[in-house]
């Protein structure tokens, strides 16, 4: 039979056997195992209410500052012409003018031999305006009358009517006039023209009733050509040459008679036969022209 164990409790007590005995006693406390009343807790007094107050009203806006009382004007155009503002100089084209007092102003642009501009500007404060001023430039002109009305006008060979007329936008130079009415003499003239209106008056003469024309040519011939004289009387045609084209013709031969003066070309056909082609030597067709309107004007009186 065993026999039972005895313990032998030595002086040091391990610490896993040490711990149960000391939580009773901490449990127990001094006070007889009673738990510690909870703290009391302070209540805070109620923060004040504040009562709403009314917006202040607005500070008052300040006064918006004065604008300017001054702006500018620059003109461009054509250089040299002088500007006037409200009647007097203030300068040259181009030109930039400050310091100018708000409003409206009157501006004018003038040049020697340009047509004047004058225009309504109005200047605003602080601000700066462009006017342009291209000039137009002022040119000449020939206003044509004549007794009878109703003559043929040509300037340097160019048709600009039937008097009266008015031939405009001329640059200064000198222009050869000439003026043409059946029945009578042509008109020739030289015009100066510079930049304002010439007037030019004629009167014409009758011519004589008796034919005796005559007109330096170049007859155009199928290859080449000769130079001669192309004569006309009361019996007809009579062409003059060292070449052998020389001919008669009376005005009952002729079938046509015509002349184109831009193209400086006089055609004479024979009633069924060739045509001969003339035209003025060194373009000079004004002769040309008279020497076809004289011998017209004969044929057509019936002579």
């Amino acid at each position: 039979m065993k026999r039972p164990r005895r313990w032998r409790l030595s002086g040091r007590t391990p610490a896993s056997r040490a711990a149960p005995l000391v939580l009773p006693l901490l449990a127990a406390g001094c006070g007889g195992g009673e738990e510690p009343e909870a703290p009391s807790r302070v209540e805070e007094p109620a923060a004040p209410v504040e009562t709403p107050r009314e917006p202040s009203p607005p500070p008052p806006p300040e006064p918006a500052p004065a604008p300017p009382a001054t702006g500018t004007l620059e003109v461009v155009g054509t250089e040299g012409a002088s500007v006037f503002l409200d009647g007097e100089p203030v300068g040259t084209v181009p030109g930039v003018f400050a310091d100018l007092p708000a409003g409206g102003h009157q501006v004018r642009v003038e040049r020697a031999d340009f047509h004047p501009l004058e225009v309504a500007v109005t200047i605003r404060g602080g601000r700066s305006r462009t006017l342009d001023a291209r000039l137009v430039e002022r040119l000449g002109s020939i206003a044509v009358e004549s007794e009878p009305a109703g003559a043929m006008v040509f300037l340097n060979r160019d048709f600009k009517g039937n008097t009266p007329v008015v031939i405009e936008d001329l640059r200064p130079d000198t222009y050869a006039l000439m003026l043409s009415v059946e029945g009578f003499d042509v008109h020739n003239e030289r015009v100066e023209v510079g930049r304002a209106r010439v007037p030019v008056r004629v009167a014409f003469e009758a011519s004589a009733a008796t034919l005796d024309a005559a007109v330096e040519v170049v007859h155009k011939h199928r290859f080449g050509s000769c130079a001669g004289t192309l004569v006309a009387t009361e019996s007809g045609f009579n062409y003059r040459t060292e070449h052998r084209d020389a001919f008669e013709l009376p005005f009952a031969r002729v079938e046509r008679f015509e002349l184109d003066y831009v193209e400086n070309n006089l055609r004479l056909k024979v009633r069924g036969g060739r045509t001969y082609n003339f035209e003025a030597p060194n373009g000079e067709v004004d002769p040309l022209f008279v020497f076809h309107r004289d011998v017209q004007a004969f044929r057509e009186a019936g002579n």
